[in-house]
């Protein structure tokens, strides 16, 4: 992801906080983001990256789940495709996406079956001063880089260890990077595996079927454009969608709300690397 590419996350609704903090979103790259919220709610969401929810001050925040449990913790791991909604009212917490580009991305898929798993607060007790600066939009893109670096493997250092992936998995995921519109069958001819092989290959080396991993760099082409200043329809053009109308429900599908929500100046300022930290209504064009 290019210096000037914005994501988003849990901003479903946006809840004003009492203090009028803005949220903040630390753009990282393709490989992560984080986003920071002094009060939120989201409907029930659905998405590729690995999440890991931590509240700032230590106050519990509640994740609905689909069987019908809601678990009350102040740090919540919840491994990627796992639904759930997000109730953090009044609870400063900071958010941090780990995208299928990360190289420990393979950790968290490993904990699907499992589902989202609780942990001890006091494990980033050593944060505390940068979850603080996040929140508050003191920390630079390059802090909020090491912070993120160091939560996540935090997290790593307490997860039962996961098989290390295959290492034709690299190649395998450069070429749908540079490539996307291609089949499977295409990619198994320019890699010189058989469909059968490939298939295998790439269900264990990316965690998800050929068509989940497609989705993926449709979403991924979203988080791109959308913090330009191109219109929600040139946006959706430019992501592969049909039209605003179809962008527009999947996107309230993956974070709940409408991408223009997603991207209101009075809601959210945006961090960028190779930039200054933005003052809200300066998006960056990634042309």
């Amino acid at each position: 992801m290019g210096a000037s590419t914005p994501h988003h996350c849990d901003t479903t609704p946006h809840i004003a906080s009492d203090d009028g903090l803005l949220d903040n979103s630390y753009v990282l790259g393709h490989h992560g983001f984080i986003y920071t919220s002094a009060s939120l709610a989201t409907t029930m969401t659905l998405r590729h990256p690995a999440v890991l929810l931590l509240s700032v001050d230590g106050r519990p925040f509640k994740t609905a789940l689909p069987d019908g449990r809601v678990l009350s913790a102040s740090a919540l791991m919840v491994p990627p495709r796992v639904e759930r909604s997000l109730d953090a009212t009044d609870v400063p917490i900071v958010s941090l996406n780990i995208m299928p580009a990360h190289a420990s991305y393979h950790v968290f898929r490993a904990m699907q079956q499992g589902g989202v798993r609780e942990l001890d607060r006091h494990l980033f007790n050593t944060l505390n001063d940068e979850l603080d600066a996040l929140l508050h939009g003191r920390a630079s893109i390059i802090e909020a880089e090491l912070t993120f670096s160091r939560a996540v493997a935090e997290v790593q250092r307490v997860l039962p260890p996961a098989p290390a992936p295959d290492p034709r998995a690299l190649p395998l995921i450069r070429m749908l990077d540079a490539h996307p519109e291609l089949s499977l069958d295409a990619l198994a001819r320019k890699l010189g595996y058989s469909h059968q092989v490939m298939s295998r290959l790439f269900s264990s080396a990316v965690g998800m079927s050929m068509r989940d991993y497609q989705n993926w760099l449709k979403q991924r082409r979203v988080y791109d454009v959308l913090y330009t200043r191109r219109s929600i329809t040139q946006v959706a053009y430019l992501a592969g969608f049909a039209d605003s109308p179809q962008f527009t429900r999947t996107f309230q599908r993956w974070y709940g709300q409408t991408p223009s929500n997603a991207r209101d100046p009075k809601h959210v300022r945006v961090f960028v690397h190779g930039g200054s930290n933005q003052p809200p209504g300066a998006p960056q064009d990634a042309g």
